[in-house]
């Protein structure tokens, strides 16, 4: 069977040969594998056999790829990006950045960075040629090929941070609803971009963290007042062409379900385990509406116990798996603490536990 027979049965609901699966990494793991005896001479994806390739992220910044250093020490530096954001970084290791400051923090300053915003050429913000290169390599290998990139809520909090952005959808309700319907509607203008260029997904990866480990950023009335309707139009694009949407979101989100069902949303991705979510749970409240995808807890990974991984895997995937549905992931992406040994292992329980037949 291949990937994208194999993927579109999950996102059917519909039992394949095995599970799907793919995976995410931090950027330092992958370099510290291979010096732990993992073979530099085969790209992990092939590896593993993993189904899903993604393409066409879009650059949303007002300037893309300005980068102006504001401060530097030996352990970080602090950068202005191309929303105004002031950033800052740790230099020697990856993670969330500190949320400095925020230009656009008022109506008047999203008024002009939205004219700004707009000025960019549709063509600057997505690299056409590389994703005609994937589509390619995706199709040859019969990996099921989606558009990866954010949705309005993430865009919005790179521009505004989530406390200007979460006070201005209680205090300013109409600034809030300019801002992700414009931010919406130049997604959709990437993706027709795409289209008219040659480019033809199998279906979507969209990502946009609109929760955390306590619950959801906004109510669900307040998501259905100011969020969904972007949604509708960002989503709806690939609705329309008879396309599944997985959709990206850490922390618990579990308040938000019903109105993301109604918005068509098909896959559920990566169930962050931390933040109190288990497929076992979803799985009988919704499994017959939705996929899931994840929530195998890097806090057991990071352990490079085989014992806890194995009762980890076995504990969740032949139920999350039963009657299909379910796409292998971790519960967010891999961390190099994890060792080459530990995800090999790992792949190797997926193997076994994640079999139809």
């Amino acid at each position: 069977m291949t990937s994208r027979e194999r993927m579109e049965l999950a996102l059917d609901l519909k039992e394949a040969d095995r599970i799907p699966r793919c995976e995410s990494f931090w950027p330092e793991t992958l370099p510290l594998w291979r010096q732990q005896g993992m073979r530099d001479d085969t790209p992990i994806n092939e590896l593993f056999d993993y189904d899903i390739v993604s393409a066409g992220w879009v650059n949303h910044e007002a300037r893309p790829g300005l980068v102006e250093l504001i401060a530097e020490s030996d352990e970080w530096h602090t950068r202005r990006d191309g929303h105004g954001a002031v950033l800052r970084y740790w230099k020697n290791k990856s993670g969330t950045p500190e949320h400095v400051e925020f230009t656009v923090n008022t109506p008047d300053a999203w008024a002009a960075h939205k004219k700004e915003l707009l000025k960019v050429p549709i063509h600057q913000r997505v690299n056409l040629q590389q994703v005609l290169w994937l589509q390619e390599e995706a199709r040859r290998n019969n990996r099921w090929f989606c558009w990866g990139g954010v949705e309005c809520f993430e865009m919005a909090k790179d521009i505004l941070g989530h406390e200007i952005l979460c006070c201005a959808m209680a205090e300013d309700p109409d600034w809030a609803a300019d801002v992700y319907m414009t931010l919406a509607t130049l997604a959709v203008s990437a993706l027709d971009y795409l289209e008219t260029n040659g480019v033809r997904y199998d279906g979507a990866w969209v990502y946009g963290d609109i929760a955390y480990n306590h619950g959801p950023f906004c109510s669900p009335r307040m998501y259905r007042r100011l969020v969904m309707p972007a949604h509708q139009k960002q989503i709806g694009w690939f609705k329309d062409r008879g396309m599944k949407v997985i959709y990206h979101t850490d922390g618990d989100f579990r308040p938000l379900i019903p109105s993301f069902l109604d918005v068509g949303i098909n896959c559920f991705q990566p169930l962050e385990a931390k933040a109190h979510i288990d497929v076992r749970e979803l799985k009988p409240l919704y499994g017959d509406r939705v996929a899931f995808m994840g929530n195998i807890d890097i806090m057991v990974l990071i352990t490079n116990d085989r014992e806890k991984v194995e009762e980890e895997v076995a504990a969740k995937v032949p139920l999350a798996m039963k009657g299909g549905g379910y796409i292998y992931h971790s519960d967010h992406s891999i961390p190099p603490g994890v060792t080459w040994q530990t995800y090999e292992y790992l792949m190797e329980l997926i193997d076994r536990y994640g079999r139809y037949r």
